[in-house]
């Protein structure tokens, strides 16, 4: 079962970039959206349209970022047990192998 699995740590890292990235550019749209108002782009009906499609992006935006924050924790304390793990596996390989050639 196990021959098969494999984890690219430098991979996991790329990723965490990456979900960290996505965060600062969803707060930069959030911010950006904060400081623009609808009122004057056009009618009335279109003003409304357009405070409402900010509200509803508003939430959005905001469950996005906060689930992409937590995704990005948890995949770096993924990171930090897998490199638990193989200095684990390597400091034990090394103990062993320094016994096995005093027998």
């Amino acid at each position: 079962m196990g021959n098969n699995f494999s984890v690219d740590l430098g991979e996991l890292g790329q990723f965490m970039r990456t979900l960290e990235q996505a965060h600062s550019a969803l707060e930069e749209v959030r911010k950006q959206m904060r400081d623009t108002s609808s009122s004057g782009i056009g009618t009335k009906d279109l003003d409304g349209a357009c405070n409402e499609f900010q509200e509803h992006w508003k939430y959005g935006s905001e469950q996005i970022s906060e689930q992409t924050k937590k995704l990005t924790e948890a995949v770096g304390k993924t990171r930090e047990n897998y490199e638990e793990v193989e200095k684990g596996l390597e400091d034990a390989f090394k103990k062993a192998g320094g016994k096995a050639g005093t027998k």
